[in-house]
């Protein structure tokens, strides 16, 4: 479909053109069909998976098809919007170029030799392949990976029921640090930010104009069109850098920025001195680490003049406490970010903004309200849909990522996401134990994980490579088995906990029938492959309708009552700061055994000695004739998700290199050349784009482009894959390391 067929399809689907007056023939529309038509059409209630945000959606539908996707009016958190990645799940829904049957290959591995088979024989190959490993190696020997998702439950039943402890979600290529910190700080990472009251945003690298998430999107619009202020610290002039105050910082010093501001801050008395000894410990020590990080010290590293730092911090610290520091999105830029993470959320502590208007607050599941009385009683707790299941055999190796093993650096690693750059690393050189199988779903490491060489070098190293997606991926074109996945659009899926400063719950279910009649959710798929591997107890529910009735009724909330609305939140629940009235109100029931927060971390200083408080690392800069490489995401692009979809894929078929003006014509190159970059024994060929709006020794690129399987017939070949150049580096808390990468350009 192109994509002004589908924006016709979405003008015109819905009459919404006819009242507009002046379009011809449009006014002229018999009264007769535009009632049959309106019979004819409803609307569905459901859950986007365009990206992770996970947005509330209406779907259009006419004679059992989709003609549109809007935002769910009933929502206030979205007001009824849907980001043009959530409207394009038309375009996904109906694409031809979707897997449509099970494969298994029948040639070398990325040759795209296939044969299309039935489930049943799909089934058994697995089965097959993972008896044998697990009786030659283990049930340890097989890893398990995928984009985090509510299918989630089901794909990791499987390493559960056979007992193997290698789970990894692609967290680490995204929000890992950040998840480290607040786990940390908070004692768990279920915090947000609200950005609609807050009266000055500062943030690091994040991009809330390219990397949407709706309700947020819609929280700092709010702030800027009420005249907060927006401090944007990137190398790069961003879209979100045009709505405030770009401060161009120098790649890797952010840390060093945010301790300048608590010397100051602490200085010159800024800070909110009766927060810091209620509710948190371990402040004497963040003073002691900062005493020397002035505003000179911080100029030097991040090339931010002084007085700027300065005149940031003392404006920020005047809005206290309804101001913020944004603690980051995808975030794994050096090997230890997540102390640059855990630097922003002191300073938000510094602020005292926890649990007020336009500060941080922890997400008000209906766990969250009940130890306080006059909340509790507008939520109950959904419970698990399993029903009874055998006990699981218990791992006979730990993780290969050390995940989770107190007094060492596994203990940052959050063990439900795990480092997933460990995979292909224990694969090729078979330490601390091997891995010779990996099941993938709705994840494609080729793209999304640094080195894709090195990823694919592992492939060919593997006893068996499965994977379940949408789209014959680039991983998928290496893998043994090939599971097609139904949309989103299609399927039914467990509840999403969606709360903020209200309990929301979120339903995703099918909007139509399958398209494709061999496809399947990713339930039904694990269901019934755990059914023939002989661990079917594992998933003792008939389907997702048995499955979804019983995670509500602890609730209270019937199934039908979702179904209507797509979501529930209560009804007269006004949103809830657990300090909004009371400034010395406990602080909230997950924090630590005194209900402090901790400023200094006894997990991390056990891990890791002297880290308890952040400590500041200088990092190399770029030396003559280099660059420092970043990426960063795009509005109309999921990761790696979406370079296919046939509207999305129009909009933007390719990426280019962004690279300043000055440092193009010490090299002779021009906007739209053809460029190489190259980065230690990787190159890339790429075009160049040159701007003003980025640093002289700082490019840029656009994540998820240069697919090489021939199977995305849109998206094959085209533009930078920013991951075959960057090493597959693992940091302190498990994250891939993105930002430390160095290239060199010529003009081809």
């Amino acid at each position: 479909m192109r994509r002004r067929q589908f924006l016709k399809g979405a003008l015109y689907g819905t009459g919404s053109m006819i009242a507009l007056g002046g379009c011809g023939s449009l006014t002229k529309v018999d009264q007769k069909t535009l009632a049959a038509n309106q019979i004819a059409e409803k609307t569905v209630y459901s859950t986007c998976e365009m990206c992770t945000s996970r947005c509330t959606m209406a779907a259009k539908v006419r004679d059992g098809k989709v003609i549109k996707i809007e935002g769910n009016p009933n929502d206030s958190s979205t007001a009824g919007t849907v980001c043009a990645r959530g409207s394009a799940g038309v375009s996904l829904l109906y694409d031809p170029q979707r897997i449509k049957k099970p494969m298994i290959r029948t040639g070398e591995r990325g040759t795209g030799k296939f044969k299309e088979v039935s489930w049943d024989e799909a089934y058994t190959f697995i089965a097959d392949k993972v008896t044998q490993i697990q009786q030659n190696y283990g049930p340890e020997a097989i890893a398990f990976a995928s984009r985090i998702n509510p299918q989630d439950a089901f794909f990791r039943q499987i390493a559960k029921a056979i007992g193997s402890p290698n789970t990894f979600s692609h967290e680490a290529t995204c929000p890992m640090t950040k998840t480290t910190a607040l786990e940390m700080t908070f004692g768990n990472p279920w915090i947000a930010a609200d950005y609609g009251n807050a009266k000055y945003i500062i943030t690091s690298g994040r991009n809330f104009f390219e990397g949407i998430h709706v309700s947020m999107v819609k929280g700092v619009m709010k702030a800027v069109q009420n005249g907060a202020k927006l401090v944007v610290l990137d190398p790069r002039f961003s879209v979100t850098a045009a709505k405030g105050e770009w401060v161009p910082i120098k790649g890797a010093t952010d840390l060093a920025f945010f301790m300048a501001m608590a010397n100051i801050m602490i200085k010159e008395n800024l800070y909110d001195k009766d927060f810091i000894e209620n509710y948190t410990e371990g402040f004497d020590k963040w003073v002691e680490a900062v005493k020397d990080k002035t505003p000179e010290w911080a100029e030097k590293e991040t090339g931010i003049p002084k007085e700027k730092i300065i005149e940031i911090t003392r404006d920020f610290a005047a809005k206290r406490p309804n101001a913020l520091v944004e603690f980051g999105w995808r975030t794994p830029w050096t090997p230890n970010d997540y102390q640059c993470r855990r630097a922003i959320l002191i300073i938000n502590l510094m602020m005292g903004n926890w649990e007020v208007p336009g500060g941080y607050y922890q997400k008000k599941g209906a766990g969250v309200l009940q130890p306080f009385p006059d909340q509790a009683g507008y939520a109950k707790p959904t419970g698990g849909g399993y029903g009874p299941m055998p006990p699981a055999p218990k791992p006979s190796k730990g993780r290969i990522d050390g995940a989770g093993v107190k007094g060492t650096p596994g203990i940052l690693i959050p063990v439900a996401d795990g480092a997933v750059g460990q995979i292909p690393e224990s694969i090729l050189t078979e330490k601390p134990y091997a891995i010779k199988g990996w099941l993938v779903h709705r994840f494609n490491p080729v793209i999304s994980m640094t080195e894709s060489e090195r990823i694919i070098e592992s492939f060919k190293k593997l006893d068996l490579l499965v994977t379940c997606d949408v789209y014959m991926t680039d991983t998928a074109y290496y893998s043994d088995v090939v599971l097609p996945e139904c949309t989103y659009l299609e399927r039914y899926e467990p509840i999403i906990d969606q709360s903020g400063l209200i309990p929301k719950i979120q339903l995703r279910q099918p909007v139509v029938p399958l398209v494709y009649p061999d496809t399947k959710p990713a339930w039904l798929i694990y269901k019934e492959l755990g059914q023939k591997m002989g661990i079917g107890d594992f998933f003792s529910f008939k389907d997702m309708e048995e499955f979804l009735e019983r995670q509500l009724k602890p609730s209270g909330i019937a199934f039908d009552q979702m179904k209507e609305k797509g979501f529930w939140s209560p009804a007269d629940m006004k949103p809830f700061y657990m300090r909004g009235k009371d400034p010395k109100a406990p602080a909230a029931p997950s924090l630590n055994e005194k209900g402090k927060m901790h400023i200094f971390s006894h997990e991390i200083e056990e891990a890791i000695p002297g880290q308890g408080i952040p400590v500041y690392t200088k990092y190399p800069q770029p030396g003559e004739g280099e660059f420092r490489f970043v990426q960063g995401k795009v509005a109309v692009h999921t990761n790696a998700g979406t370079h296919n979809v046939p509207v999305l894929n129009e909009l933007m078929p390719t990426n280019s290199l962004w690279i300043n003006s000055v440092s193009a014509t010490k090299l002779g190159i021009k906007d739209g050349d053809n460029i190489v970059i190259t980065a230690g024994k990787y190159e890339h060929k790429g075009v160049a784009k040159v701007t003003e709006a980025i640093r002289p020794d700082t490019v840029f690129c656009y994540h998820g482009f240069g697919r090489i399987s021939p199977g995305l017939k849109r998206a094959y070949g085209k533009g930078i894959n920013d991951n075959k150049l960057i090493p597959n580096a693992i940091g302190e808390s498990g994250n891939v390391v993105t930002s430390m990468t160095f290239v060199k350009i010529r003009k081809v």
